[in-house]
């Protein structure tokens, strides 16, 4: 029978442990170890499914759709495209154009495919003013919004969509977790949920994450390690060129680069970064 058990994290490192310390035994850092409550079974009941193997290449060779954003430096920096069923994330800080970025590129892909954008920090109102000032006008892309993982996960099950995005995964929380969002309960759990839901019915996902004051991904390291792209916005908030990069790519190169620059009507790629300097 199913229990619940509690281990702690290191938001740092994401060393696991079952007790609490105030320095992580792992990085050494002070006061980074966090509860986080899980389900566990003290042993296999014995009723679990047997598994069907099949060949690599027969998996490989299932679906090999790449979802195009209609923004080639986006399509370059992930390998072609938005794969069937992946899990990505994209970080930075405060301002930089996150939401700005996705918007359009969530806009881009609604011509072809059903995509959802959830909005966790910002109102339904809010998204379409800035859509409205983005010049996006698409009709069938959808919009929602919501703090609960559950009721995302099970929007995502329900095989409605193609592509769903959700700004962002510190700001929604599951039901059966006490912690507040942005948690290292609330993260690990609901990325898992997300997730899981995505796998099984091929729908991929586009999580926003936040940065700390160091430059680094808030939440545990098993974040990062839950999801199969990780994509990272830099540059001055206040001016000058964007750079977005891919720090984990399962499904192509990080050595791709995409710079834009944020204009009035969103952000545009700078295809000659040099001349414009000039």
């Amino acid at each position: 029978m199913a229990k619940n058990s509690t281990r702690f994290i290191c938001n740092n490192c994401g060393y696991i442990t079952s007790s609490w310390s105030g320095r992580c035994p792992e990085c050494a850092e002070w006061n980074t170890l966090e509860e986080d409550l899980q389900a566990s079974v003290s042993k296999a009941s014995g009723k679990g499914r047997l598994l069907i193997p099949q060949t690599v290449n027969a998996a490989s060779n299932q679906d090999n759709k790449r979802f195009e954003t209609g923004i080639r430096e986006v399509d370059d920096v992930l390998g072609g495209g938005i794969v069937k069923g992946s899990v990505n994330l994209i970080a930075g800080q405060p301002g930089i154009g996150k939401s700005t970025l996705l918007l359009q590129a969530a806009d881009g892909l609604a011509k072809n495919s059903k995509v959802l954008y959830v909005s966790a920090e910002e109102s339904a109102h809010q998204v379409s003013l800035r859509a409205e000032r983005l010049g996006i006008k698409n009709a069938k892309l959808r919009l929602a919004t919501s703090v609960i993982a559950d009721d995302i996960a099970s929007t995502i099950s329900s095989h409605d969509y193609d592509l769903v995005f959700v700004d962002s995964i510190q700001a929604i929380s599951c039901n059966d977790i006490p912690s507040s969002a942005g948690s290292v309960s609330q993260i690990v759990n609901a990325s898992h949920m997300l997730s899981n839901a995505a796998k099984q019915t091929g729908t991929a996902i586009i999580l926003v994450g936040h940065v700390t004051k160091e430059g680094n991904i808030a939440g545990p390291k098993v974040l990062e390690h839950a999801v199969d792209v990780v994509l990272e916005l830099s540059g001055d908030r206040y001016g000058g060129f964007k750079v977005l990069r891919a720090v984990k790519n399962r499904f192509g190169s990080t050595s791709e680069a995409g710079i834009f620059e944020m204009a009035g009507n969103g952000l545009k790629p700078v295809d000659n970064p040099s001349a414009a300097l000039l």
